[in-house]
Order: C-alpha cells, then structure tokens, then sequence
C-alpha cells in the first residue's frame, strides 16, 4: 500500500513539472474562466426537446397501470406502458375519463367498506346466527382509504376457490364476498402498499415542480410579448388535460365525506399504486359454483361471464364503455392484442371505462374544454402560411364541436331511455291483455306468399350484417351490443377528432420550418424583479 502511494505521488510530481511551463517556452497561455452564465437565446431543438420531455413527464412518469398478468414477462409490461403513453398523447381525454371513472369508482368503494360495511355484516350475522355461526368468521371491520381501494380495483387481490379457479378481484367483488361472509375483509398495511408502490410522493412533487416550470416559462413569454411555437401551446393544452384541471374537477366532484382521503393533489391518479406487481392471495375452501349457486345465477347463465365468474357483482356496461369496446375489437381484427385473452382473465384491463354520472361527465366535458380553448389563443397566430392558419383554426373548432355534440348525445340517450322507460310502463297498465287485430289465419296467409318469403329474406340479411357492426366481440357478448344511431354518429365524430388531433401535431413540427426572432430569444426573468438584475 505504501509503495502505490509513493508511485502515485511520484507520477503526479512528473506531469506537474512537464505541464510547468511559461509563454517564452513557445507554447500557449491557457486562459481558465469561472462561473459563466448561460448564453442567451435558445434553438429549435431546444424547443422540441424542452416539450417532448415535458409531455413524456405528463404521459409516462404518471402512468398507473393496473397489476401484470401472473406470467407476462417485463418486455410485455413495458410494451403496454408504451401502449398507453402513446394512447394519452394522442387522445389525453381519454385517459382523463378513465383516471376519473375509477377515482369515481374507487371513492364508492371507500364509501361502502367504511359506511355500509358495519350494516351489512350486522345483517349477515343475524341471518347466521341461528345456524350456530361464529362473529368471528366474519371479520373485523378495517378503515378503507382511497389507497386501499385503488390497490383492489388495479387487480391486488386474487381470488383462489377450493377448485382450482384463480382470478383477480376488483374492490367490489371483495365487498360482495365479505358481506357474504366467503372471506373476512382484507387488512389495510399502508406499509406493504407502499412497498410495493415504484412511485412515491416525492417524485411526483419533482415533476409537478418541473410542469409548474414550464407552465411558468410560457406565462413569461407571454407577458414580454415573446412568440410562443405552436408546439408549446400545445404542451399547455396536454398539462391542463392531465393535471391542473383535473385537480379543479375533483374539488367540484369531491363530497366533503371524503375529503379526508383525498389530499390537495394534481391527479385522479395520486393515491393510486404504480408499477405493483406482486398481488395478495385470498384462499377460500369453496368452489366457484357455490358461490354463483348462493347468487341466484342458473347452471344456464354460469358460462356467460366475460372477464371473471364474479362479473355480475361489478360489471356495468354503459353507453361509451360499449362503444369503446366496439373500437377494441376493431383494433383486435387488425391483429392488435388487448388483454390477457384468457377465460378467467388474468389480470384486469387499464381500459375500462367505469360508469360516470351526470355531474362527473359534466365536469370532464369542462376540463376538456379548458384544454380545448389553449388552441383558440393561436387564432391570429403567425403560422408560415395562410394556409396552415386555416386548418389550425378548423381543427380547433372542429375538436370543440365534436365534444358537445358528444355531449348532446349523451342528453339524447338519457332523454329516449327516459321515453322507453315510461312508454314501457304505460304499456303494461293499459294493454297487458292487448291482442292483435288480426288473426292467426291471416298471418300465415301473408307469410306463405312469395314476395313475403323475399322480403324477409333480404331483411334478415341486412339485420345480420347491422349486428356484427352493432356488436363485433369475440363472443357475441350480449352485453356490448351498441345501437346504430349511437355508433355511427360517434365514429364520425371519432374520425373528425382524430383528424383534428394529427393535423395539430403535424403543425407543431412543421412550423419550426418558418419561427420569426423572438421565438428564440429567452424571458428576462430580472424584469419581473428588478431588485435582481
């Protein structure tokens, strides 16, 4: 050890002397400089670096998936990571809407274990009680947070029955079985979660302070009359959908019984796990046929389970889950895979769509609109040419129509559900008794004829083709039949968005062709205090 010291300071004394030397030797003078500043101004790849990684922040870093499958391998997780980090950057509504669907989803779940919990175990022992059961095969009951309840909708809890089945479980299903008496609840370890849990509230305050920046940078430019690019507006409009508003929405949505689980947060997605991969097992010694036999469901409707044999207790399709899975399985025929492709599923879809009510849908149509509105503040912007200007203002506007007339759909839809409703009550009170006016002799007259036979050859033809647009599942599931006068208006609006949406990236990329001076000139920040500069 002594003698490698030694030959180090040896080698170090030997290049100091031949680095000793002076100008009049020949060689060259070096100057060395301290702290310098940055220079000024800013280039083109500046610009598109700063918002591609900006928007990778808003897509990937905040990307909760629900729990992997038991044997995909790490390539297929990633695989789907990027999936949906392409699927939020080309449509972050749709991802918002389905962060809320199950921040809504996960919310009601915390309402029934620490509300409606207590009264349906009261009523389960009271019904057991004679046949001699025990209080303490119930459970305990344990305070469920927001936390909790994103961890069993995200597929943390499997389900494995005394035959074999194995399947996950969403929050509902595990509130069904407690109350049933099947399982006692399960413990809520914040600790084991957050163990589990790849992302921590630090790094997520790390990237709201850095989105923060940006929003900050662009604010500055604005207020020194600096021109902002297209592609930066379009980086505040991808923000705004993903964090700043849908903290503004939950504050309106959000009842005061659970503000106490939902801390001041830029996110739907806050409290829920991310990169979980290991899920917990619940064993019961009884088979899946008795659990389905105690619920009410015949030997005949047991196989008409899509995703796992406890589908009836939380499944809800509603009118933009059903066409979404029509678009699903469209993508499926091009031989894009969605999902496990199992029977039980092994693993639950980051896809769902959960139901959302009247007030929910509002507030992300409010949202979508704030983001929307950012492209309006370019309508007399100095695109390159008059025509870019044009299709940048149409596409705008055409994204701002498309979503209230989805809107206006939806009032539609609640409107003629209204209608049947009644018209269907009104018709049981006074014609439940109601006989045809003609008879059975004249039926059968006119089917016998031939012009009859064809016509309802050609009609029959013409249904069969309209149902494998109004419902293209695999397995013909009765449940994801769409109406015609739902889909078709909603996939032209679809195309109209999707236009919209590419020709606003195209732009952001193509106007850095053609960008005047102050576009790369940077925010005197010293301005804003002078007692700084």
């Amino acid at each position: 050890m002594i003698i490698y010291v030694c030959f180090l300071i040896l080698v170090i004394t030997v290049d100091a002397l031949d680095n000793d030397t002076t100008p009049g030797e020949g060689q060259k003078t070096i100057h060395k400089q301290g702290w310098t500043p940055q220079p000024d101004g800013r280039g083109t790849l500046d610009i598109l670096w700063t918002c591609v990684v900006t928007m990778s922040l808003c897509s990937w870093s905040i990307l909760c998936l629900n729990m992997p499958g038991t044997k995909e391998s790490k390539w297929v997780v990633l695989w789907r990571k990027f999936a949906m980090t392409g699927l939020g950057v080309l449509c972050p509504e749709i991802m918002t809407t389905t962060a809320v669907g199950q921040w809504v989803r996960a919310r009601q779940c915390v309402q029934d274990f620490n509300e409606n919990l207590e009264e349906e175990l009261a009523k389960l022992q009271e019904s057991q009680q004679p046949a001699g059961a025990e209080k303490s095969s119930i459970g305990e009951k344990e305070i469920w947070t927001m936390q909790m309840a994103y961890f069993a909708d995200m597929g943390g809890f499997r389900l494995r029955t005394k035959n074999g089945d194995e399947f996950p479980l969403d929050a509902k299903q595990i509130y069904y079985l407690t109350t049933k008496g099947y399982i006692k609840q399960p413990i809520y370890r914040p600790r084991l979660i957050d163990d589990k849990n790849k992302v921590d509230v630090l790094l997520r305050t790390i990237i709201l302070c850095q989105i923060s920046w940006f929003l900050i940078s662009v604010i500055g430019r604005w207020v020194q009359r600096l021109f902002v690019t297209t592609a930066e507006l379009t980086t505040v409009s991808f923000i705004l959908c993903r964090f700043v508003t849908s903290e503004i929405t939950k504050a309106f949505i959000c009842k005061a019984d659970f503000l106490q689980h939902s801390t001041v947060t830029a996110g739907f997605w806050w409290h829920k796990p991310a990169d979980v991969v290991m899920a917990e097992i619940i064993k019961i010694d009884v088979d899946t046929d008795t659990i389905l036999n105690k619920a009410g469901i015949g030997p005949e409707e047991r196989d008409e389970w899509r995703m796992t044999p406890l589908d009836f207790v939380s499944r809800k399709e509603w009118w933009w889950s059903k066409v979404w899975w029509n678009f699903l399985n469209i993508l499926r025929k091009m031989h894009f895979k969605f999902g496990s492709g199992g029977r039980p599923t092994d693993r639950l879809a980051d896809s769902c769509q959960h139901p959302l009510g009247r007030r929910e849908l509002y507030m992300v149509i409010l949202m979508s609109t704030v983001c929307f509105s950012v492209f309006f503040t370019a309508w007399k912007h100095d695109f390159p040419t008059w025509y870019e200007l044009m299709l940048w203002r149409a596409a705008s506007i055409a994204l701002m129509v498309m979503l209230y007339m989805l809107m206006g759909i939806y009032e539609i839809l609640r409107a003629v559900d209204r209608v049947q409703q009644r018209t269907e009550q009104w018709r049981q009170r006074h014609f439940s008794t109601h006989q045809s006016p003609r008879s059975d002799t004249q039926h059968s007259r006119l089917r016998n004829t031939k012009y009859y036979r064809r016509i309802a050859e050609i009609f029959t033809r013409i249904d069969k083709a309209l149902n494998c647009v109004r419902n293209n599942s695999p397995d013909g599931d009765k449940d994801l039949s769409v109406p015609l006068r739902v889909l078709a208006p909603v996939y032209v609006m679809g195309f109209f968005y999707c236009a919209s949406r590419a020709y606003i990236m195209i732009a952001d990329i193509l106007e850095l062709r053609s960008l005047p001076p102050s576009a790369y000139a940077t925010v005197k920040w010293e301005k804003f205090w002078p007692h700084l500069g």
